[in-house]
């Protein structure tokens, strides 16, 4: 009897030691923001499908479709599962209201800079499967917000910031978009060059993968789990993107087939300069509170 309780008690000491280890050797902020400076945590989520909006508008934290869709994904795209959302193939959830008034979630002023990431993974491996976590700037929509003072009559420009896409590549593909011209003449963009990692990962596996943007250097930066993957700089990085006020997107589509299959999030975050007006998200200070 002895020999039980002495192995069960050094089994618990085992464990409580390896999550010591594990507590006291995580960087007290992800990589990607702390290479930035950037240690206020102002986004926090583990979301649900309970956090997000019947409607398009509201006190919610995710509203379901892009303001540019006439038909919205219906909510039955959408689900928790073990306490992490699941998101179906036509999924598409964005973090402001489609007419850009107060969510819950905050639009992040290009001007602070900031760094974003996203936990997610794949129920399968079919290279059909295109998900998608990004960024679009609230200015560029149906007023056209993103036409300058400065600008012809009729231009627009704006920056996206795609943290992950998947499908294209054996790793990451991370791209920075230029955006710019008249709509009724075609708009122009360049993107950065480099924007596919060759450094595979199995996407049935939950990783980290994350961006950050700093509007002094006019520099974006690509992460997966804490490893930085590739950057990229001016022109690729338009220093519009410092005049625009951004939001996140998390979307399940297809490549063309149309292959179903789910897309498992279980956390979002976003970092900050210390000296963004951006509340702390509620619960947190300046640290990681995963």
């Amino acid at each position: 009897m002895k020999q039980i309780e002495m192995a069960l008690l050094l089994a618990v000491c085992l464990v409580s030691n390896i999550v010591a280890q594990q507590i006291v050797h995580r960087p007290a902020v992800p990589f990607g923001a702390a290479a930035l400076g950037y240690t206020k945590c102002v986004i926090n989520e583990r979301p649900t499908a309970a956090d997000i909006a019947p409607g398009s508008k509201g006190p919610y934290k995710w509203f379901s479709g892009q303001w540019w869709y006439s038909e919205k994904p219906p909510l039955s795209k959408y689900s928790t599962q073990d306490g992490v959302l699941a998101i179906r193939l036509g999924g598409d959830l964005v973090s402001a209201p489609n007419d850009f008034s107060t969510g819950k979630l905050p639009l992040l002023p290009g001007s602070d800079g900031f760094y974003v990431e996203f936990d997610y993974w794949l129920s399968d491996a079919d290279p059909d499967h295109f998900p998608a976590v990004w960024l679009m700037p609230s200015e560029h929509n149906a007023a056209h917000q993103d036409h300058y003072a400065d600008d012809l009559p009729g231009y627009q420009r704006w920056m996206e910031l795609d943290v992950d896409e998947g499908g294209f590549g054996p790793g990451l593909t991370g791209s920075v978009h230029s955006h710019y011209g008249i709509y009724s003449q075609g708009y122009q963009h360049i993107q950065n060059h480099n924007n596919v990692s060759r450094v595979a990962i199995d996407r049935t596996k939950k990783h980290t993968f994350g961006a950050s943007y700093d509007p002094v250097k006019q520099t974006v930066a690509w992460w997966v789990n804490g490893v930085k993957q590739m950057s990229a700089s001016s022109p690729e990085v338009p220093a519009v993107g410092a005049r625009q006020h951004f939001y996140l997107i998390i979307s399940a589509q297809s490549h063309g087939k149309k292959t179903p299959y789910s897309m498992f999030v279980s956390g979002v975050r976003v970092y900050v300069p210390p000296s963004s007006t951006l509340p702390a998200a509620s619960g947190t200070a300046s640290g990681d509170v995963r």
